[in-house]
C-alpha cells in the first residue's frame, strides 16, 4: 500500500511532459522567439546604418543566427526530465504544485494558460533540470 502512494506523482509527472512534449505555446515561450526577433531586428538595423539595404539583409540573418544560438534547447531539457530518478521526478512535480498552488491535472492545464506563468512554470522546471543534470 505504501508503494502505491509513494508513486502517486507519477500521472502528475507523466501530463508534465505531455505539456511540455505537445503544447506549442510552451515551446515557443521556451524557444525565446521575441528574443531571437530582437537579435534579427537589432542585426538588420546595425547591418542597414554600416551597409545599406544589403548590410541590413546581412544583418538580419546574421542577428536571426545569433538569436538562434542564445536560445535554450527545448529538447534536451526535456530529455533530462525524463531521465530523472522516481525520486527526482518526485520533487519536480512537488515543486510543480507549489507554484500552480493545486496537485490537480486540471489546475496545470489551466495554469499554462497565460504566457507569464508559462514563463514562471518553465522556468522552474530549466532550473530544475539543470541541478539535476550538474549536480
Amino acid at each position: 500500500m505504501a508503494d502505491l502512494l509513494g508513486m502517486a506523482f507519477i500521472p502528475y509527472y507523466r501530463h508534465l511532459m505531455e505539456l511540455l512534449e505537445t503544447n506549442k505555446e510552451l515551446k515557443k515561450t521556451s524557444k525565446g522567439i521575441f528574443k531571437q526577433m530582437a537579435w534579427a531586428a537589432g542585426g538588420a538595423a546595425v547591418g542597414g546604418i554600416v551597409g545599406g539595404p544589403p548590410g541590413a539583409l546581412f544583418g538580419s540573418i546574421a542577428g536571426s543566427f545569433m538569436g538562434y544560438i542564445q536560445s535554450d534547447d527545448y529538447k534536451s531539457m526535456v530529455a533530462v526530465l525524463k531521465n530523472m530518478s522516481d525520486a527526482d521526478k518526485k520533487k519536480l512535480v512537488q515543486k510543480v504544485q507549489e507554484l500552480v498552488g493545486s496537485s490537480t491535472i486540471e489546475a496545470l492545464t489551466s495554469f499554462i494558460g497565460s504566457q507569464v506563468q508559462r514563463e514562471l512554470l518553465l522556468g522552474l522546471i530549466r532550473d530544475f533540470a539543470n541541478d539535476v543534470k550538474g549536480g
